[in-house]
């Protein structure tokens, strides 16, 4: 039997197996149960260990919960990475891992022109990249000498040193304030922030302080996500729009994806909330409404050799417990979640307002 369960102490709830596999299939295939986020570090350690081999097919059995899937995602693009096969697997009926229809239509190869950068543009890494990023990394020369943006580090002690604030809206706004200083003092033009960080030094979130800064104009990624940034900036300066990290939380065969974050920019809502930051229970977050109708779904890989940008419709928003606090479902095609099954381009993705996909293929 080949089944590895990973889950994380960052969850509080306690999840049991999504569904179950018979004995057979358990005993011929690795299959990998993925309950929570967090837990992508935990995968690499199993390669290492020569616990699971990437040159055999892997299946990511996935809760609909605890970004289990957000996890499956960046591991599975690991997967891709290291010349490996892999799938996620939603319910027990899909395991069987199909060679014959690709996702590599819907990704493109980005052109010059959708890269590239007139001007020049510093970019701010607070920290480095999150742990879980185990597929986002970013080569910074090549960014420089392909975009026209410099990837400047900034230490996440010019953040930590705040030491611990007020846990509600006076604290956020004392983090976003210092957030806008590091902007200022390094003349930045977009950064992201290793903003898991904070939780356990300021006792706070970024949850706010991005969301202000991207409202302001200043695309700003949480996680330390490189590859985010680099895709809001790319998004602003083809269309303008404001841009709204999410992570892929469910996906349904017929193309309907549930869509959660908790950095949303207020711009984009029609109404909105204050609560708490999903993973922690600490802090505040926002969870919002975004009015129905037409966005575009984009992404950047890390290495900037593949692209997604495809139209899609917003259903539908809601709210669970157990779940990013902004929540939105988006209907896509088959083609769009067969991507996300198989050869996803990283974790997080991008989501604007309007039909802009043509924009990003010239």
């Amino acid at each position: 039997m080949i089944l590895h369960i990973l889950s994380s102490e960052m969850h509080r709830e306690r999840l049991g197996l999504p569904f179950e596999l018979s004995e057979d299939f358990l005993q011929t295939h690795q299959v990998v149960a993925v309950l929570t986020g967090g837990t992508e570090g935990k995968f690499v350690q199993l390669v290492k260990e020569g616990l699971i081999d990437l040159k055999k097919p892997v299946y990511l059995m996935v809760s609909g919960h605890s970004n289990s899937l957000a996890a499956s995602l960046e591991i599975l693009s690991y997967i891709r990475q290291h010349n490996g096969v892999g799938k996620v697997m939603m319910n027990a009926d899909d395991t069987l891992l199909s060679e014959e229809s690709s996702s590599r239509p819907l990704v493109g190869t980005p052109s010059t022109s959708v890269l590239h950068s007139d001007r020049p543009l510093r970019l701010g890494v607070v920290g480095f990249p999150s742990d879980w990023l185990i597929s986002s990394r970013t080569d910074y020369q090549q960014v420089l000498d392909t975009m026209n943006c410099e990837l400047i580090n900034i230490p996440i002690e010019e953040m930590t040193s705040l030491g611990e604030v007020d846990p509600g809206m006076k604290g956020a706004e004392a983090i976003y304030a210092r957030l806008k200083e590091i902007v200022l003092k390094y003349d930045l033009q977009g950064v992201t922030l290793r903003c898991f960080d904070l939780l356990t030094t300021v006792k706070n979130t970024g949850c706010i302080a991005l969301s202000k800064l991207n409202d302001e104009g200043i695309p700003a990624a949480c996680e330390g996500d490189i590859p985010t940034l680099l895709t809001m900036m790319v998004c602003k300066r083809l269309t303008g729009e404001l841009c709204f990290q999410v992570n892929p939380a469910r996906i349904q065969s017929n193309g309907e994806m549930l869509f959660a974050h908790c950095t949303l920019p207020l711009g984009m809502t029609e109404k909105h909330e204050y609560t708490t930051h999903f993973e922690s229970g600490i802090g505040v977050a926002i969870h919002g409404d975004l009015p129905i109708g037409d966005y575009t779904l984009v992404k950047l890989s890390g290495d900037l050799k593949r692209m997604l940008a495809v139209d899609v419709e917003l259903e539908r928003c809601q709210y669970e417990q157990n779940l990013c606090r902004t929540q939105v479902w988006i209907k896509a095609t088959p083609e769009v979640a067969h991507y996300f099954l198989t050869d996803p381009i990283h974790n997080h993705h991008v989501l604007i307002r309007g039909h802009h996909a043509n924009e990003f293929r010239n």
